[in-house]
């Protein structure tokens, strides 16, 4: 019989495998669908699903907590919005790697915004991550690109949401937190169709798995798994589980895309790795 840490480490694995799957599952789904129509779909099947399952949780009482929510659901929209518009002009391989960087991100921006001073290891693991992200988009050969910049903002929107989590999960519950973002990102999801986006909805089989994949396993299970589990194993492991999303990613962007990396952008992408752990390893 498992263990219960034994058992979380495999939940969290799998969580991070479906994330990594979805990079290509998103890129090519952009055939049938416009970034902020899928977007869209793929957070109302979230938001509908979560508000089942938090049902009796669900409050909107206490004004400090919605707007908690409102605020880390407005991080998270950017980052999803960010990270699928790139995926039309950049390779999902290469935005993993890219959307990875939040993890190295997150220390400044505590600096900045809690004054808390970053270790030597989150200093280190930024330094890497930015010399393999100029491997991964060196100036000869896969240069950076319009997707390219778009990631970079969608990691700078995710650590941001990560911080935001973290510092408001102590205070509120979580699982009233989760449904106000996802349905935050839902609300501002729907109009940004209309502003930003060239509508595109072309009824196909993939299409519907692939929503249903990211809407029900990649978005509401995830974030169940993740809050349900993490504290069940240390902190060590579950970065190190973490930290195989764009690894999986690669794999995957290789077995439905094609896509190649090259030596250049795997020893990139190795290097972002190596900051990911870096700095996440560093805080124990």
């Amino acid at each position: 019989m498992l263990s219960p840490s034994r058992k979380a480490e495999i939940y969290l694995l799998f969580m991070t495998l479906i994330w990594g799957v979805t990079f290509p599952m998103v890129k090519a789904s952009l055939d049938y669908a416009s970034p902020f129509v899928f977007i869209t779909i793929r957070f109302v099947l979230a938001a509908l699903i979560a508000g089942v399952l938090f049902a009796r949780r669900i409050s909107f009482k206490q004004r400090g907590e919605v707007w908690a929510g409102v605020l880390i659901g407005f991080f998270l929209f950017l980052g999803y919005a960010f990270q699928t518009e790139g995926l039309k002009f950049t390779a999902a391989s290469k935005s993993a790697f890219i959307t990875g960087l939040f993890v190295v991100m997150v220390p400044p921006l505590s600096y900045l915004i809690l004054k808390e001073k970053p270790r030597i290891f989150s200093i280190l693991g930024l330094i890497l991550a930015v010399c393999g992200l100029y491997l991964m988009t060196r100036p000869k050969g896969s240069e950076f690109n319009t997707g390219d910049l778009l990631t970079f903002f969608c990691a700078v929107s995710f650590s941001l949401q990560v911080l935001f989590v973290h510092i408001y999960t102590k205070r509120y519950d979580f699982a009233n937190l989760a449904f106000i973002q996802i349905l935050v990102t839902t609300l501002l999801s729907i109009p940004s169709v209309f502003l930003f986006d060239r509508i595109k909805l072309v009824y196909h089989p993939y299409l519907i798995f692939s929503l249903l994949v990211c809407a029900v396993l990649a978005t509401t299970l995830a974030i169940i798994i993740q809050n349900r589990m993490q504290k069940d194993t240390t902190a060590v492991k579950a970065s190190l589980i973490y930290a195989m999303e764009p690894v999986f990613a690669a794999v995957f962007s290789f077995l439905l895309l094609g896509e190649v990396l090259g030596w250049l952008g795997v020893l990139g992408g190795g290097l972002i790795l190596c900051g990911m752990l870096s700095s996440e390893l560093g805080k124990r």
